[in-house]
């Protein structure tokens, strides 16, 4: 018989397995009382001791969002704060985007392809140039260009903005501990919100159009940059520093000469996760008004025309890819082409002399945009495509669909809003203290009673119910393939690069697949999230399980452990680290996109959301918005385990 494996500290997994095991026997106690309680309150016929949350203070609530609107709308232009703040802002904003739209259209499309692929190939070689040519030239054959460009004017506002305030933020954070600490929760905050919680507040000061959507993209994108550039600082090497210091350095001096040059590449990977958040984010802003790519996809997904919405999803997923690709060599040091240096200067000037000349031909022959008689069609095709696989696989799609409604999310959704809502909290508050202990405990039933207390109790529980389903399907897909990926080095080697492509695409894209597949309703909302969440959740459990001591592994092979004992008691366990952050990051990416699905049909509070917004109902829509933060808080602080009560 093996003898359980020994960390290098010499404790027993085994002891931490029992823990384990004994806590998720304690939780399917509690969701055992759950689901008992559900059956006496059926039983006794739903009493009003045993029903649904109250909703008279969330009416109360929403009534008084109404009024704040309807104020807001009628002050706009007489109110001091939005005459000489606000609205301001709101036309600066507004205006940078035209600006930058108008300098795209003035540089011709010519001078803008010239443009773009000069930088790529100065900032990543000639491969990345290559591709930022074929990003470009599928703006321009899609018949997107004008779309394109508007989604690039609005990226680069929001970028800037962001960096604007991102990057002192976290030279703040990075040199001062009490600033950082005061500073986390509000990051934690933000990255929790699912991006259609930001709409409302935004729209609500800013309106509907370009303004809101500069801002809220700019907001979304920002937590990235300051984190990663407070981390970078903090990184520094502490002996440069006190080097610099005992010189007579000033801080200033030690900042600029020290650590911001030492810390570049670390701030650069920063500033390439904030791109891409402003690229995901820049589409959904489509909702309110944006336009740009993310309209194209958004009308196309609301009249079920796959067609155009994979020519729209196709443009986004080369811009983003280009994008990333840009941004993300700059970041990892990749290697410039190699220009001897006495002739960058001159190559660079010949570069720009070049673009300006396409520039000026351009001009001469009033390009502006690409031709729309250019265009190459390519939604009729894909519309013919997508019958013929509707034609051979709807059955059996379909079949799965009903079955998934009727016999899992149905029921599921049944327990939690049949069931008593007090009994509901004291479950989330269960359930955080056997996992997170007593603040994660107070939190959790702190949450389910602010969902309650906004008047949108039922929807929540049935985007829960949605959000749960989506979540054990991806964490089940996900250590499948992570273990996988972990044992078969060909098998991690394929399986990389299809995870990158997947986690450049912005989460709308993935929209698209799953209505050509299951049309409209809430089971494509729940496949688009599994398969965006699933690359987090692979990647961590390869990780996890590759980082595991060689020694450990050793120790239970030389005695005589079989594949699936050390997969089971050694790796697992010594992995569990990755393993909770693996299921923390899959089941909040699952709520980011099954609130998001509201767009083709998942209905609940996504769907609120987005009626809110087309209603002019604040009251609905930011009650909504707030109830989908608290679902995020309640299963970020759940999933983060012990960790969490100590944050």
């Amino acid at each position: 018989m093996t003898q359980p494996a020994r960390t290098p500290s010499g404790a027993a997994t085994g002891d931490g397995e029992g823990v384990w095991r004994r806590s998720w026997f304690q939780a399917l106690v509690v969701l055992a009382v759950l689901v008992a309680g559900y059956w006496v309150s059926r039983t006794a016929g739903h009493p009003s001791w045993a029903g649904g949350f109250p909703t008279g203070i969330g009416d109360s609530f929403m009534a008084w969002l109404d009024g704040i609107y309807a104020w807001i709308v009628q002050n706009r232009n007489d109110s001091p704060l939005f005459l000489y703040f606000f609205n301001y802002v709101s036309v600066g904003l507004g205006s940078a985007v035209v600006l930058i739209n108008q300098a795209l259209d003035a540089l011709t499309w010519v001078g803008v392809t010239a443009l773009g692929v000069l930088s790529a190939w100065r900032a990543a070689g000639w491969r990345v140039a290559l591709l930022v040519l074929a990003t470009f030239g599928v703006f321009a054959l899609t018949g997107l260009w004008n779309a394109s460009m508007t989604t690039l004017a609005l990226i680069i506002t929001s970028v800037f903005i962001a960096l604007l305030f991102g990057l002192p933020l976290g030279i703040l954070a990075g040199r001062s501990e009490r600033f950082h600490r005061r500073l986390r929760p509000a990051l934690d905050f933000m990255q929790i919100m699912p991006a259609f919680a930001y709409l409302l507040p935004f729209v609500l000061l800013f309106g509907i159009g370009n303004p809101a959507a500069a801002v809220i993209t700019a907001v979304y994108a920002l937590p990235p940059v300051v984190r990663i550039t407070a981390l970078a600082l903090r990184e520094v090497d502490r002996g440069a520093i006190e080097a610099t210091t005992s010189l007579g350095s000033t801080p200033w001096q030690v900042l600029t000469k020290v650590q911001l040059p030492l810390a570049k590449r670390t701030i650069l990977l920063g500033i390439n996760q904030t791109i891409m958040l402003a690229v995901s984010m820049v589409v959904i802003a489509s909702v309110i008004g944006a336009g740009g790519l993310g309209d194209a996809i958004f009308q196309a997904l609301s009249k079920v025309n796959v067609g155009q919405a994979f020519q729209a999803g196709l443009a986004i997923v080369m811009l983003a890819i280009a994008m990333d690709r840009v941004t993300g060599a700059v970041g990892n040091g990749a290697h410039t082409p190699r220009v001897p240096e006495r002739l960058r200067l001159p190559v660079l000037g010949g570069g720009l002399l070049a673009v300006l000349a396409t520039v000026v031909i351009g001009r001469s022959f009033d390009l502006g945009g690409w031709p729309r008689n250019w265009a190459v069609d390519i939604a009729a095709p894909v519309n013919a495509v997508n019958d013929a696989i509707e034609s051979a696989v709807g059955g059996a799609t379909s079949a799965m669909g009903t079955w998934t409604l009727e016999w899992v999310l149905a029921p599921l959704s049944q327990v939690l809003t049949g069931s008593p809502w007090w009994l509901v909290v004291l479950v989330a508050a269960a359930l955080g203290w056997i996992f997170g202990g007593v603040r994660v405990a107070v939190l959790s039933a702190g949450s389910f009673v602010l969902v309650g207390l906004l008047g949108v109790w039922d929807n929540a529980m049935d985007t829960l119910s949605q959000v749960l389903v989506a979540s054990l399907l991806t964490l089940a897909l996900g250590v499948v393939l992570g273990v996988l990926m972990s044992r078969n080095d060909v098998f991690a080697t394929i399986l990389r690069p299809v995870l990158d492509a997947m986690q450049t695409l912005p989460p709308f894209v993935y929209l698209i697949p799953a209505v050509a597949l299951f049309g409209i309703g809430r089971v494509p909302a729940l496949a688009a999230a599994v398969i965006f969440a699933l690359p987090p959740v692979i990647r961590l459990v390869n990780d996890g399980i590759r980082g595991v001591p060689a020694g450990a592994v050793e120790a239970a092979d030389s005695q005589g452990s079989t594949k699936w004992q050390m997969l089971t008691k050694v790796q697992l366990p010594l992995a569990r680290g990755s393993l909770l952050l693996a299921v923390n990051q899959g089941i909040i990416l699952v709520l980011s996109m099954v609130v998001m699905g509201a767009l083709v049909g998942a209905g609940s509070l996504g769907f609120d959301v987005v009626f809110g917004l087309a209603q002019n109902q604040l009251g609905l829509g930011l009650a909504s918005g707030l109830a989908i933060v608290g679902l995020g808080l309640f299963l970020d602080r759940l999933t983060q385990g012990r960790r969490a009560s100590h944050a």
